[in-house]
């Protein structure tokens, strides 16, 4: 390292040639007298006060400094910074005054800043050594002794830089030499050409067990095992004679008889004329190592056994995508011997549609280190596409280079059709949910019917569906049936299809009709039934169920759905479909028998309300408007149906209001009037209405104004009231009762009911009515007599019947929902 040079610390003085009149002018000095104290030096001379007096060209040389650059300055500018500022200049002077000479070696400082390595002597100059031509007094000098008075030193520098490098380096060599000797942890030994032992390390008496005074008497082979002795002479000699560096395993000897598994690294030594002086080497112990190799041997052999034994594909490529490692399953699947697979690129097992996402993940796996699962399709030897799911990871060496890929393929076809499967379930799970949504706000079985088998085809895995009832015949004759509602099909077709698998042919299967059990026929067209095979490609579907449609044991026709695909409707899906059968006849029942039944006496509460968390409140308080609640529609527990008249608002409000609410999930506008609005709002979320629901209570009226709301309800007298109106305000907040009474309800008897039905009611229609009522037709759950009987006593057509009954029973429904 070079210190740099600074004279920051030089007296002011001594920048320019001292003028103090005291100081000799001049004087000489014999070079003979200088040259007998050193020889081969740079040579320059101080005044007593250290300062530079004279300059040459050697000076000049050594030091880089120009005689106008130094003469004058103090000497200590030659020295580092530490060294000034430790005062070595000036006792280096002291000494040479007192002692008559001074020699020291160490760092100088040259112009350049660089250092040198220098010898210095400085000699002090005195009176009786030079002849001086000066004006001055006797006492001019403050120094005097024997030899007269102090007047200068000659100060002389050799450079030793070369020299104090090389001796350095020769100390730095033979420190780090004796360092790694000893610190070494594995055996080093010297021997010479006649194999005497010359040296070694601590470790060798350690793990040997022979004293310093055995081993000086010791020959190299008396270290090794006999049966190894011959290859380590071998070794021996041929460092000796041929190799320069030879490594060999053998077993140490030790004294007490132990043998230890090591590896010597020998080395012969020679001089700079390349005569063999003997050989040197380390001794390292193994043992560990070469149980790590047998084990590893183990691990191999294992994991072999392991590779073989996979059902799985395994696979090794390398960095530059050659196959290198992989398991019978490979050559079972493409129908290839090993040399040919030998090399090949991955892709090339890889289905073509598949080969950019493949190639993609194994770019990552290469370039990211990422660990990545893909699937794609693997080409057999017969040309299949076979699914597959790849798991693979980077190989890396210990110094962190890539060195290929590895991983394990497994055949996911078992799992890709347990997918399709939940896929179809899930997708006729949803439809079944939208059609149950339908059926809680249905109020026909038309209504129902039309609703399912829209539904059907409208969801992208079914090809058409089919609802069907079956026509009575006579004993022996063939039971016709007859599409009610279908969708994706014509009616010819939705008849054909429903005659031809409701009752299969002999052989076939079995008719849902009496098994009362879903029937599923899969991959029609390549069906043995020519009727099935020839309307399956002609209509372009794969698969058919058969669904009964069945409640209470009473069976009301059937579902025929269609399925584009030839592997639908598994098991589960089969599962899913009967309990579906089911729910549509439960629903279809319930229209059937359901009956009103209403109570002469009721509890009457009204109820005044600010809270806003109802619609209708928060609707009439932000537009500042009147508002009416109709009706409340329930669709499923926390969805309904709001029918409100508006009053003294702009209509376009009411739209911006609804479409903003987040509790309206639609909303439209029925009519507009004069200074009022109807609207029908879908509202989700909890209600007012649904709570009053779970007490068994109905809204009977709610009119809000301004944002103050007062309702009507009504609940039945064995209602526990407190816990409604407790629900109520609890929930509500900003909700107070305002009053409770018992109300008796307009009565209205039979004969009244009836003349006024008999008002709206045609002739034939009050026929109609009358002959299904007493004829059975109603009759639950078995009914006496259907349609075609009562058709038959009637002399008109089955439709005609039904035309007749249906408008009377519209008339009956609305003289009773007109109340």
């Amino acid at each position: 390292m070079t210190e740099s040079s600074s004279d920051g610390d030089d007296d002011p003085s001594e920048s320019n040639p001292p003028t103090d009149p005291d100081f000799p002018v001049e004087f000489s000095l014999d070079v003979r007298q200088l040259t007998g104290l050193v020889s081969d030096q740079t040579v320059a001379l101080l005044d007593p006060e250290g300062r530079v007096g004279t300059w040459n060209e050697s000076a000049r040389r050594l030091t880089g400094y120009e005689e106008d650059e130094v003469v004058g300055r103090h000497y200590r500018l030659f020295f580092p910074v530490g060294r000034r500022e430790q005062g070595v200049p000036e006792r280096l002077l002291e000494r040479a005054r007192t002692e008559g000479k001074a020699e020291e070696q160490g760092w100088r400082l040259r112009n350049d800043g660089s250092r040198l390595w220098a010898r210095e002597v400085i000699a002090p100059i005195r009176t009786d050594d030079v002849d001086i031509e000066a004006e001055s007094d006797a006492d001019s000098a403050d120094d005097d002794d024997e030899n007269g008075d102090l007047v200068g030193y000659a100060w002389l520098l050799h450079d030793r830089t070369p020299e104090y490098e090389r001796e350095q380096k020769l100390r730095e060599q033979q420190t780090f030499t004796e360092s790694v000797f000893a610190a070494q942890p594995d055996i080093v030994y010297v021997f010479d050409v006649e194999g005497n032992y010359l040296q070694w390390n601590d470790r060798v008496p350690e793990v040997t067990g022979y004293t310093e005074a055995e081993l000086a008497e010791m020959e190299p082979l008396e270290f090794i095992a006999p049966e190894h002795r011959e290859q380590i002479a071998e070794a021996i000699e041929r460092i000796l004679e041929e190799d320069e560096y030879v490594t060999r395993e053998a077993d140490l000897l030790t004294k007490d008889g132990e043998r230890i598994p090591y590896e010597f690294n020998t080395a012969r030594i020679s001089d700079d004329d390349g005569t063999t002086l003997g050989f040197t080497g380390v001794g390292r112990d193994v043992s560990d190592r070469k149980e790590r190799e047998r084990e590893l041997r183990e691990e191999k052999a294992l994991t072999e056994s392991i590779f073989e034994a996979q059902p799985d594909l395994l696979y090794a490529y390398d960095a530059d995508g050659g196959l290198i490692h992989w398991n019978d399953r490979l050559e079972e699947l493409t129908e290839l011997e090993s040399d040919e697979l030998e090399g090949r690129e991955p892709l090339e097992f890889i289905a073509p549609p598949d080969r950019d996402r493949i190639a993609e993940a194994i770019d990552r796996i290469m370039t990211e280190g990422e660990r990545v699962t893909e699937e794609g399709r693997l080409v057999t030897g017969e040309g299949e596409y076979v699914p597959y799911e790849f798991n693979s990871a980077r190989i890396t060496g210990e110094d962190g280079a890539v060195l290929g890929f590895t991983g394990v393929g497994r055949d996911i076809s078992d799992r890709k059709a347990r997918e399709r499967e939940l896929e179809r379930l899930e997708r006729l799970n949803a439809t079944i949910r939208t059609i149950d949504e339908t059926m809680v706000a249905a109020e026909s079985r038309d209504e129902v019917e039309s609703a399912i088998v829209d539904a059907f085809a409208a969801a992208e895995a079914y090809r058409f569906a089919v609802i069907g009832r079956v026509d009575t015949a006579p004993a022996n004759a063939e039971r016709r049936w007859e599409a009610q509602a279908w969708t994706g099909i014509d009616q010819d077709g939705a008849a054909d299809a429903l005659q031809s698998f409701a009752d299969p042919p002999t052989g076939a299967g079995e008719s849902p009709l009496e098994t009362g059990r879903v029937q599923c026929y899969r991959n029609l067209r390549d069906s043995d039934v020519d009727r099935w095979r020839d309307h399956a490609r002609d209509r372009e579907y794969g698969a058919v169920a058969v669904v009964p449609i069945v409640a209470s044991g009473r069976t009301f026709g059937l579902l025929l759905v269609a399925a584009e695909k030839g592997s639908a409707f598994t098991d589960r899906e089969r599962e899913v479909l009967q309990e579906f059968g089911g729910t549509i006849g439960h629903a279809i029942n319930a229209m059937i028998v359901r009956r009103l039944l209403y109570q002469d006496t009721v509890v009457e509460l009204e109820f005044e309300s600010t809270d806003r968390q109802e619609i209708c409140i928060d609707l009439s308080a932000r537009l500042d408007c009147r508002l009416s609640l109709e009706h409340v529609l329930s669709l499923t527990d926390e969805t309904f149906v709001y029918y409100v008249t508006v009053t003294e608002c702009d209509p376009d409000r009411v739209r911006s209001f609804a479409a903003e609410h987040g509790g309206v999930d639609e909303f439209r506008s029925i009519d507009t009037g004069g200074e009022e609005s109807h609207w029908e709002l879908v509202v989700r979320g909890p209600t007012i209405t649904g709570l009053l629901a779970d007490y068994g209570a109905r809204m009977r009226s709610m009119i809000v104004d301004e944002g103050v709301s007062n309702a009507v309800v009504h609940v039945s007298p064995d209602v526990d009231v407190r816990d409604l109106v407790g629900a109520v305000t609890a929930t509500y907040p900003e909700t107070e009762l305002r009053s409770k009474r018992t109300v008796e309800r307009p009565v209205e008897t039979s004969g009244d009911f009836r003349r006024r039905v008999q008002d709206e009611l045609t002739d034939k229609q009050q026929t109609a009515l009358e002959a299904a009522y007493y004829g059975g037709y109603f009759e639950w759950p078995t009914r006496t007599s259907d349609a075609s009987e009562i058709a038959d006593r009637l002399g008109i057509a089955r439709q005609t019947f039904h035309q007749h009954l249906r408008v009377a029973q519209e008339k009956l429904f609305s003289a009773y929902f007109a109340e």
